[in-house]
């Protein structure tokens, strides 16, 4: 039997594993779970504390980022400047 791709409204085969057109894989309402939004209860200060440890777990990057920047710009700018 033909479905509509729920992506490209295009005509597929229901027993197809992906759309021929755009390449979706057609939702199975059998065994997907259901989704449930529900409100989170935490505290302020353990917002804080999470955002804090965010920050510091970005630290390690940034370094990383910054390093490779100045490595970069070091052998760039000799060429580039000729």
């Amino acid at each position: 039997m033909l479905i509509d791709c729920y992506e490209c409204q295009a005509k597929v085969s229901d027993s197809a594993a992906s759309c021929p057109h755009c390449g979706a894989i057609p939702l199975d309402p059998v065994n997907s779970l259901p989704v449930e939004v529900s409100d989170l209860d935490m505290r302020f200060g353990s917002m804080i504390w999470g955002l804090i440890k965010l920050s510091f777990a970005a630290v390690p990057a940034v370094i990383v980022i910054y390093t490779a920047w100045t490595i970069i710009g070091g052998v760039m700018s000799p060429l580039l400047h000729m």
